[in-house]
């Protein structure tokens, strides 16, 4: 999940990407609404606010007895509002909502009308990246409009690749690509003054440690619900993290959130290659059009399977004390599950579709021909597994994962005493 700084810096730089909504014949229908008046409840994001109202005006014209009123929030302020006033019951009829957040604010949400979408007809529609935080006791909260991926390709710097002999053809294995990182990598005596991957941001560690147990055929989360991670699978995944350390690709003191955060490493030219999602290139674009330029991602290698860990991005949400859920409910099918509407949505925010329709045919080539650099991440949104109901991502990824991680990568204590520890204070959340 993007953090609020990021949320906040990219909601200017994404509208590098914003597209006018064309208009659509027909959404969730919206030609079946009667009228009646709705809130939407929304953070503060320009492109994403813009494509919101755009698809609420065609969606009023076609309705005219409709009126759709739109209250946003900063970031941090929607999160405190929405944990007052569910509780209370005065919210609006339609919440915006991460997915992530959804099943903790289950029981103040409608479930979806079947003639709307079911689990299985859903499940049809939308990758299981992002419908899985919508799915809560096997019932459907809410619809997804994004595939929120951190993980699966890297930013690489071609001209850097060029000069150190690298191909861009992909890897086979990570010793492949721990080989063209060495290449790429540039030091000054004992220091790395141009790190060959950064990874080790707080994303960049959580979402590769939980990934890499993913595609070592692993779990982290076991079938009584606990955390797991004292397993071969989990121990295998950190040891190739610290063989990066280990080898000299990335200093983790040198390059982490705080100092070289991986979005000004790269674009700064510090690093030839980096972990995180595509939302960066558009924030980076204008102040350093250069390197965008010269800016690709490429999957990253894969071990035995190619699953990932990924969030369940942002979608769309009715309340429980809506007295106009039909209209709600409409509404946001309108949104998301119209493929044109959809697509248009994505295209004006910048963000990876959640319909599987939407990365194919026309769709697809509109996508690209807007940002040809997410293409290795339309080919792997299959992959995306939802995390899972977490009963706290942050504290779980910032405050048990990462020091931990990062302790292990400084040579500070073993494999083994981190997966320990990890597993143990997971389990104390």
């Amino acid at each position: 999940m993007r953090s609020a700084r990021t949320l906040a810096i990219g909601a200017v730089a994404l509208t590098l990407l914003a597209a006018g909504c064309s208009s659509s014949d027909s959404g969730g229908d919206g030609d079946d609404a009667v009228g009646g008046s709705i809130r939407v409840w929304t953070h503060t994001n320009k492109s994403f606010n813009k494509a919101y109202k755009a698809l609420a005006d065609e969606y009023m014209a076609q309705n005219p007895d409709v009126s759709i009123d739109f209250t946003t929030f900063d970031y941090d302020t929607y999160i405190q509002t929405l944990q007052t006033s569910l509780p209370a019951g005065t919210e609006a009829d339609v919440l915006q909502m991460f997915g992530s957040w959804t099943c903790s604010y289950s029981s103040n949400l409608a479930p979806v009308p079947e003639d709307i979408a079911s689990v299985d007809s859903a499940r049809d529609e939308f990758f299981k990246g992002p419908l899985g935080g919508y799915v809560c006791d096997d019932a459907l909260y809410g619809l997804p409009q994004e595939s929120n991926v951190e993980y699966g390709a890297t930013l690489v710097n071609t001209a850097m690749a060029a000069d150190a002999n690298v191909s861009l053809d992909g890897w086979d294995s990570y010793d492949e690509f721990k080989a063209d990182a060495k290449a790429m990598t540039v030091t000054s005596g004992d220091k790395i003054t141009r790190s060959g991957y950064h990874f080790t941001t707080n994303d960049g560690i959580s979402y590769t440690f939980l990934s890499l147990i993913l595609q070592n055929g692993g779990a982290y989360i076991a079938d009584d619900g606990t955390f797991t991670f004292t397993t071969p699978e989990a121990k295998a995944s950190l040891e190739l993290m610290k063989s990066f350390v280990d080898e000299g690709i990335v200093d983790p003191v040198l390059f982490d959130d705080v100092s070289n955060w991986v979005g000004d490493c790269f674009f700064t030219e510090q690093c030839a290659m980096g972990l995180v999602g595509p939302w960066v290139v558009p924030e980076y674009a204008v102040d350093f059009p250069d390197v965008a330029a010269v800016t690709e991602y490429v999957a990253l290698p894969t071990l035995e399977n190619s699953e990932f860990a990924a969030d369940s991005g942002w979608g769309l949400t009715t309340s429980s004390a809506s007295q106009e859920q039909d209209l709600a409910w409409d509404f946001i099918s309108y949104v998301t599950q119209n493929a044109d509407n959809a697509l248009q949505w994505n295209l004006g925010t910048g963000t990876l579709p959640a319909l599987k329709e939407n990365v194919q045919g026309d769709a697809r080539d509109q996508l690209l021909a807007e940002a040809s650099y997410t293409e290795p991440f339309l080919n792997i949104l299959g992959d995306a597994q939802y995390l899972g109901s977490l009963p706290d991502r942050d504290r779980l990824f910032y405050k048990i994962i990462v020091p931990n991680v990062l302790d292990t990568l400084n040579g500070d204590i073993t494999v083994d005493q981190a997966l320990a520890a990890i597993e143990q204070e997971a389990n104390s959340l």
